[in-house]
């Protein structure tokens, strides 16, 4: 039986929270996986591992090769798992050679376009519709016993938080990270002033104002386009506006008839606001045919009372307690000066600053410089304890449930599928280093050489240096809200970038009382309606499409 408890998380935030939106189909149940593979023979003491593939038993040396994103202590730490695997299996040659982000997705999406490429192991999120057909499927080796565990390959990490594919029949990337959204604050300052962490967002509101009156800016944050977007506020818009969207699973989950039904899951699913994981992709999914065709009726509606609380709510704090007028123009890492300065209270983050902080924290205990993320120093860091709560929830018309934060796996490791038995190889290998102690080498040999662990690991049983790990017991699952069609119209329509610049038009717009509520409701419905023909026809779905939901979407 698999592990479902799931561990804290904590977190590695880029594009990939902006883009976290599921835009087609679905399909069977990633809990209901079937041994589809040829099972491999492992010794007693499962420490043969791939030596039992027939390119081992024929004597010959396969080579395995490393090609994913370089980062601080990414080398070393996937260098020490090549080489502790190696040693298990002699007959396997693991050749570590990371690639500059810059570019990357370039060179992975090439990667898939040549004949025979010497890359095995490489960041295949990046690599776009150019993998499709072309990876290794790890849904055929999830339920075969590992020879690194006691158990199943599954069983080794979370599983259910593991991406598939569209459809669900699929499972290509695999992610050992994590991510949370969490609000960081200084306990300092908080207790000078006498306030406590707030639960709701009008206790957010008094915090806000009592920090302000006591001469802090209450948050820092930045204001520009990109954080809009794909940024700190881009993350906020999408977490209430999950409060607010709850309901319209039901509308679009996946029915009796549909294409994507499992009637095991799906056949027995019910909503339920009270439980956060209640829409988990595991226990139920997602028809994004029937999605688009809600909002194209308006009844899963860009303009609902509950964005207009969301939305009210938002003016309360934004810009007046996040800067007043420089808020617009507040980029990265400015944010994060200002909150190491002790001028701001507040700051919204991925939980990586946790470890970043503990780390800065030293550097200035032992009279180094503390750098922002360009490398630049910051000046006047002072020394404090550092605090973390889950999101303040929204409360009033149309607001459906508790607030939920962003919570995904991340890491995106895949596979370029070759021939059997090379590809037996290769998962064998991804096995022990998803394993307790393949994992624990490699984070072990990364923090030593620099490496900022996202969070608690996936991989069950894996344990942090207790200085970090001490910082993420801070932290508290309270559910994701990037799931599926749940963000849609958060930011404009999904991610159609002329959508997303319009939306922060007419946001910067009510938000400095340029316009009204009942405008921006206005402008933001003309978006939806306007940019969601370039939202299907991305997805590979057609007005014909919509008229049969049923079906399987053809985009003609």
């Amino acid at each position: 039986m698999r592990n479902n408890k799931f561990k804290v998380l904590s977190c590695m935030l880029a594009v990939v929270l902006a883009t976290g939106s599921l835009m087609a189909g679905c399909g069977k149940s990633s809990d209901a996986v079937t041994d589809s593979g040829t099972p491999q023979e492992t010794t007693d003491s499962g420490e043969q591992g791939a030596q039992s593939t027939p390119e081992a038993q024929a004597g010959g040396e396969t080579t395995i090769t490393v090609n994913t994103q370089s980062s601080v202590g990414a080398q070393e730490a996937w260098q020490a798992v090549a080489d502790a695997y190696m040693e298990k299996n002699p007959n396997v040659k693991v050749v570590v050679d990371l690639k500059p982000s810059e570019g990357y997705a370039e060179w992975v999406q090439n990667i898939f376009t040549v004949d025979d490429p010497t890359a095995d192991i490489v960041n295949v999120n990046l690599a776009g519709t150019a993998s499709t057909g072309k990876v290794i499927n790890f849904l055929e080796y999830a339920d075969m016993d590992s020879p690194y565990s006691d158990g199943a390959w599954s069983e080794q990490f979370n599983f259910q938080m593991q991406t598939k594919e569209k459809g669900q029949s699929e499972w290509s990337m695999l992610s050992l990270d994590s991510v949370q959204v969490v609000w960081c604050y200084n306990k300092e300052i908080f207790e000078e002033v006498g306030v406590e962490p707030p639960t709701t967002w009008d206790e957010l509101v008094t915090v806000c104002e009592k920090l302000d009156a006591a001469g802090y800016q209450p948050i820092t944050m930045p204001g520009d386009a990109t954080s809009f977007w794909s940024g700190t506020f881009g993350w906020l818009a999408q977490i209430y506006t999950d409060q607010t969207t709850r309901s319209m699973l039901d509308i679009y989950r996946a029915q009796e008839g549909d294409y994507c039904f499992d009637p095991e899951v799906d056949g027995v699913w019910k909503y339920d606001p009270t439980d956060p994981f209640n829409d988990d992709a595991w226990k139920v999914n997602q028809n994004a045919v029937r999605a688009y065709k809600a909002v194209k009726d308006n009844v899963y509606s860009p303009s609902s009372p509950g964005m207009k609380t969301v939305w009210e709510n938002f003016a309360k704090i934004f810009p007046k307690y996040v800067g007043g007028e420089t808020f617009f123009g507040t980029i990265d890492p400015g944010q994060v000066s200002m909150f190491y300065q002790g001028k701001a209270a507040m700051m919204v983050d991925g939980a990586w600053r946790l470890v970043n902080f503990n780390n800065d924290m030293k550097k200035l205990s032992s009279g180094e410089e503390v750098t922002d993320a360009t490398g630049a120093a910051i000046e006047g860091v002072k020394k404090f304890d550092l605090g973390v709560f889950n999101m303040p929830t929204m409360e009033g018309e149309g607001i459906e449930a508790p607030a939920r934060t962003i919570e995904v796996a991340t890491g995106f490791v895949g596979a370029v599928a070759k021939d059997k038995a090379h590809d037996d190889q290769v998962v064998d290998f991804l096995m022990y280093y998803s394993s307790q102690e393949g994992q624990s080498i490699y984070l072990s040999a990364g923090i030593d050489a620099g490496l900022v662990p996202q969070g608690p690991s996936l991989v069950y049983g894996v344990e942090l240096p207790d200085d970090i790990q001490a910082m993420f017991d801070q932290l508290e699952l309270i559910g994701n809200c990037q799931k599926g069609c749940a963000a849609w119209l958060a930011r404009g329509m999904s991610d159609v970038q002329e959508s997303v610049r319009d939306f922060y038009r007419y946001s910067y717009d009510y938000l400095t009382g340029k316009i009204t509520i009942d405008d921006w409701l206005t402008s933001h419905q003309n978006n939806i309606d306007t940019y969601i023909e370039d939202a299907m026809a991305s997805s590979e779905i057609s007005d014909n499409d919509l008229e049969n939901p049923q079906n399987e979407p053809t985009g003609e």
